[in-house]
């Protein structure tokens, strides 16, 4: 009988205390938390990054043809393969009028000559639009359209056009921050001096061409306007006579429908060859606005190019070939030097940390880019501060815990040091 009785206010003495603690709300009752490893939130580069597959390919491809109501073709000057700079030699041929001859290449020197004044007189324009500074004022407010429009399609070389008069120039589009208006000045600046000095090459072949009919009277010899590598050339005399591509390479790649909202020209890219190693820093140098195709049942796919930067080992850019495969990764977004914890040890946007008393407290925080398990912390907790691991049933609101002694992390050439453990040795004496 006196067993029972002791064992039955055993039994009631533990569920008293089980009930104690469960309805303390208020923490009147002492909880211990036995937490077993701690993690100190660090620092770390951390990044956001597309993966896409991609394939080299020249930046450009240059047509030239051959007017046959201009004269007798002759003979071709190179092969494929041949390297050719601009100016020189292609192709031969003898023209059939003189006169007629004479009068087409006086036409195209004055309408290259009218097209190079226009190029150069919007790039002056542009150099000298000033970009007004927000001064102190919102960041929302909005810098004044640019002078030309940026986004005006570039004439294909084999095409003939005519330049765009200032009806069309004068169309507008509206950067939404001075910087970004800046950055399209300086790209529509370098698009316009590219453009230039194709138009001057191709101007100065031009005038060779008419320089050798007046001296040779009927033969005249076409140079190359253009500086590259011979793709194709055309033995029976169909155009285009000669295929010339670039040997400056561009990455290029393609994206999905959702994919494409996330991509602006300027992100940096990451190129890795599939079959090399070799890593080429670059950046996002056009995504087209059009799919390649529509169709109703399939999902739309857009095209886009990374440009090469020339750094790394010398000649590393000479040693690539078109149709090389490789890897594009894509920078979305990048925070460097973040604080940073592995997201294993983030619980539903909350972490458990040590207080200034020594408790544990729960605290919420907000996250940012997840790269590789690790978790940005970009509010609600600093590099250096501690947080708990495990075990996670341990954790409990303004809990004092205790914690094992880690042998292996003890500064043990400081223990003994009289100062250190003086000091302590009084304020825990104290503190009781």
């Amino acid at each position: 009988m006196r067993r029972r009785l002791i064992q039955a206010a055993v039994v009631l003495f533990i569920g008293i205390n089980f009930l104690l603690v469960y309805v303390d709300d208020d923490g009147n009752v002492e909880r211990k938390s036995y937490i077993k490893n701690w993690s100190q939130v660090f620092e770390a580069d951390v990044a956001e990054r597309l993966h896409k597959p991609g394939v080299l390919a020249s930046v450009s491809e240059d047509h030239v043809y051959f007017d046959e109501n201009l004269g007798s073709f002759q003979e071709f000057l190179v092969e494929e393969g041949t390297e050719v700079n601009a100016g020189d030699d292609l192709y031969t041929y003898q023209v059939h009028d003189y006169v007629e001859a004479e009068a087409d290449l006086m036409n195209e020197v004055e309408v290259l000559n009218g097209e190079i004044a226009a190029i150069e007189a919007a790039i002056s324009e542009m150099e000298l639009y000033q970009i007004p500074d927000q001064g102190g004022g919102s960041s929302t407010q909005q810098p004044p359209p640019m002078p030309f429009d940026f986004e005006e399609e570039m004439p294909e070389e084999d095409e003939i056009t005519e330049i765009p008069g200032d009806d069309e120039m004068m169309e507008t589009m509206e950067p939404e921050t001075p910087v970004e208006a800046e950055l399209m000045k300086e790209q529509y600046i370098i698009e316009k001096e590219k453009e230039l000095a194709q138009k001057t090459a191709e101007l100065t072949s031009v005038e060779s061409q008419l320089t050798e009919l007046t001296s040779n009277g009927d033969t005249i010899t076409v140079e190359s306007p253009f500086q590259g590598k011979i793709k194709t050339v055309q033995e029976t005399l169909d155009d285009p006579l000669i295929t010339i591509e670039s040997t400056a390479l561009h990455a290029e790649g393609e994206l999905t429908e959702q994919e494409r909202t996330q991509i602006e020209q300027g992100q940096t890219v990451e190129v890795t060859l599939t079959e090399e190693d070799t890593l080429i820093e670059g950046e996002v140098a056009g995504v087209s606005d059009s799919p390649k195709a529509v169709e109703v049942e399939e999902e739309s796919v857009y095209p886009f190019h990374v440009s090469l930067n020339e750094t790394g080992e010398e000649g590393e850019l000479e040693e690539l070939l078109p149709g090389y495969h490789a890897n594009l990764n894509i920078t979305l977004d990048e925070s460097l030097g973040a604080a940073v914890l592995f997201e294993d040890l983030v619980f539903t946007d909350a972490v458990w940390k040590m207080n200034a008393e020594g408790k544990l407290v729960e605290q919420g925080i907000e996250t940012g880019i997840l790269m590789n398990n690790m978790q940005e912390i970009t509010e609600g907790a600093e590099v250096g501060e501690f947080v708990a691991e495990e075990p996670a049933g341990q954790f409990r609101r303004r809990a004092v815990f205790i914690t094992p002694l880690k042998v292996q992390e003890v500064p043990w050439t400081n223990v003994f040091n009289y100062e250190n453990w003086n000091r302590a040795l009084i304020s825990g004496l104290l503190s009781r």
